[in-house]
């Protein structure tokens, strides 16, 4: 299941298609880049994130907040920052 602010998909195909689709609509050269590393405990694990062109000031940023179990991401929650922030 993944958690957006605006919407909720399940499913292996329905997850492809909401990044296909975030991807997409992103300009060319915007990258996603870790902020630190990810860290987690007792079947979560977070990952603070910035989105933009390499070397300028972030689009925007947020942090992934994961559900695990046996090893396999259950649950991944999208948290966008404020703008500004």
């Amino acid at each position: 299941m993944l958690y957006e602010p605006e919407a909720a998909v399940q499913g292996h195909a329905a997850i492809a298609a909401a990044v296909s689709q975030l991807l997409g609509g992103l300009p060319a050269d915007f990258v996603f880049s870790a902020v630190a590393p990810a860290d987690g405990h007792h079947g979560a694990g977070r990952l603070f994130w910035r989105l933009g062109p390499p070397g300028g000031p972030p689009a925007v940023s947020g942090m992934d907040l994961a559900q695990i179990s046996e090893g396999r991401i259950q649950s991944l929650f999208v948290f966008l920052d404020p703008a500004g922030a």
